[in-house]
């Protein structure tokens, strides 16, 4: 049963009395607001949060703002104890900042978490109200629309705002004159059983979607009137194309309860994974695992081969909500993995390796001129042989580095170049130093991409230059293709984006000098068999039929740029690695970073 309170039955609070007659000191309770832009208002709302609710913790998510806020709010963090600050790399979100929040709150053992906006459009005044309604409901929500609210909106502004709410209210179902603010509160019981990851809304619409949920939890859910002022100082951060998200959601939910949808789970299994650069704990599933279908024919049977046609499979996708990274739930530990390239074999590739020397010839001719005529060049991940062969042919000076035993001894058909067998661990301790890393198709293999590249910086000379092409999930094809993206496989565990690569590379003492769509190479036999094995109709068999001409060798240029090419430079010493420590529960700074 929904019940709703008018103003006469819980007086809002007053800063001096918030403790006294609503605040019970055995409570946790977090505050939480996230930030982009607010240099203008967020020390004083920290401020006056505190004034009404003395004793409550208050977490900021700011997402890179431009303006200072989050110098603003390091300063404050060291003065108020209470206070912690959680940086990201970019605008990530509002969807996701909030996401964060409730499972924060919920993995620290917060008895309340109580989300506003950061611009005072939500004034902390009412926050002992909250505490005091939540004595008795699991949610609370604090209501512009009901009986005794208001809002300072204009005519337009407020038509809009008005419309959204109406149509959450009769298209979903929604028990609330106010659905779209964030002014909210939760128990801690509701946290534990809301499914926050299977909330598919970043933007403005997760305020709906998200309350979508709890009705379906709990209808201990409790409204009151508000004074919704205009912010304080700045801008608003929502744009029109937010506002059609929010309505394509709400068409969703009502599909969904029109077929009785309900949110399947998505909680990661297992152990708690940290981050591997920002050592984050709180991560979204963006794809469930995938198992490779039965009864396939496979010409190359290992997952780790880099020909291979047979990982339809992959783990669990997830998303760090601190930094934005994308990770696949691992199945080996780096020993394991490493042991796996070491036993690889892969004959596929030789049979396509002119291909691949196309592919290189054409990558190396467009970052020629960043590799000096003298330079040392060490290739990880040499594999067969095909760009130490090109680059060789090219008069350069290099050395391959190789997991796989009979990939290292394949290279000898190929080139005389050097070949270590062996990974970083293995040359690192020898000393030898390069004046040039290249990495191609590599760091989304490594089980741990920061460690590798803080090993590379320990192989190069002031301004030595690394030379990578990696996987980029936030390209248009990856975003058209979806969980069909031909990269999602076993052998992948990171998929970055442009933050987050320019952000582990800052992390390990590099910056981007310049950065293009790498060009992949193959065969139209090759083409057709990868296709085939992604399940389009009739590709399999049109690669066998296609073998047996010469047409089949044809090479086709790929260039879409789901894979990038980057051009970096060492430019210091990388700064302490942070790890995540998860200490007792009920500890509020459980995640905290701590130095290595």
């Amino acid at each position: 049963m929904t019940f709703v309170t008018s103003k006469s039955d819980v007086q809002v609070g007053k800063p001096e009395s918030a403790e006294s007659a609503y605040f019970q000191p055995d409570r946790q309770v977090l505050v939480f607001f996230p930030t982009y832009n607010e240099a203008g208002n967020v020390a004083r709302l920290i401020r006056t949060v505190l004034q009404y609710v003395p004793r409550a913790h208050v977490l900021v998510v700011d997402d890179a703002s431009p303006d200072g806020t989050g110098e603003i709010l390091d300063g404050l963090a060291e003065e108020l104890p209470q206070l912690k600050v959680i940086h990201r790399p970019g605008k990530l979100g509002l969807g996701s900042a909030h996401k964060l929040a409730m499972l924060y709150a919920r993995d620290a053992n917060f008895d309340v978490l109580i989300t506003m906006d950061a611009d005072f459009s939500h004034h902390p005044r009412y926050l002992p109200q909250f505490l005091a309604l939540l004595e008795n409901a699991d949610f609370v929500t604090g209501s512009r629309y009901m009986h005794g609210g208001r809002s300072d909106y204009g005519f337009g502004r407020m038509l809009i705002s008005r419309t959204a709410n109406l149509m959450a209210k009769m298209a979903v179902g929604l028990p609330l004159e106010e659905n779209t603010t964030m002014y909210r509160g939760f128990t801690l019981p509701l946290l534990r059983r809301l499914n926050v990851r299977a909330i598919r809304s970043e933007g403005y619409s997760f305020a709906v979607e998200s309350l979508h949920q709890v009705a379906q939890i709990t209808d201990r859910l409790v409204e009151f009137p508000i004074h919704f002022e205009n912010r304080a100082t700045g801008a608003s951060k929502i744009s029109e194309t937010e506002i059609y998200k929010a309505v394509l959601t709400i068409h969703r939910l009502a599909l969904g309860r029109l077929f009785r949808r309900r949110a399947r789970a998505t909680e990661p299994d297992g152990e708690i994974l940290a981050c591997n650069v920002c050592s984050g704990t709180q991560h979204l599933e963006i794809y469930p695992p995938k198992v490779a279908s039965r009864g396939h024919s496979l010409r190359d049977a290992s997952p780790y081969s880099c020909a291979t046609h047979s990982s339809r499979s992959h783990g669990q996708i997830l998303r760090c909500l601190r930094c934005g990274l994308v990770f696949m739930r691992p199945s080996h530990s780096k020993d394991e993995l490493v042991g796996e390239y070491r036993d690889a074999v892969d004959p596929v590739y030789l049979e396509n390796i002119a291909a691949r020397e196309a592919t290189f010839e054409r990558n190396l001719a467009d970052v020629r001129r960043f590799i000096g005529n003298g330079d040392r060049v060490l290739e990880i991940g040499s594999y067969c042989g095909a760009f130490l062969k090109v680059a060789r042919e090219a008069g350069l000076d290099i050395v391959g580095l190789e997991p796989s035993v009979w990939a290292a001894r394949a290279s000898a058909a190929v080139t005389d170049a050097e070949v270590v067998c062996g990974t970083l661990d293995d040359l690192v301790p020898e000393g030898r130093r390069f004046d040039t890393v290249v990495a191609w198709d590599v760091l989304e293999h490594f089980a741990d991409p920061a460690g590798e590249l803080r090993k590379i910086h320990a192989l190069l000379p002031e301004s030595g230059t690394l030379l990578f092409s990696t996987l980029m999930i936030d390209n248009w094809f990856p975003k058209v293709a979806g969980e069909h993206w031909p990269w999602l496989m076993d052998m992948h565990l990171y998929y970055f984006t442009e933050a987050t690569i320019r952000n582990v590379l800052k992390e390990t003492g590099f910056e981007i000098v310049e950065s293009q769509k790498y060009t992949h190479i193959v065969t139209l036999e090759y083409l057709l068999s990868k296709l085939g094995t992604l399940g389009v109709p009739a590709a399999a068999a049109l690669a066998t039929a296609a073998s047996n001409f010469d047409f089949a060798k044809t090479q086709i240029p790929f260039r879409f740029g789901d894979i990038k090419l980057f051009v970096c430079r060492k430019i210091a010493e990388p700064p302490a690695r942070s790890v995540t420590r998860i200490t007792a529960p009920g500890d509020p700074l459980h995640a905290a970073r701590v130095a290595e």
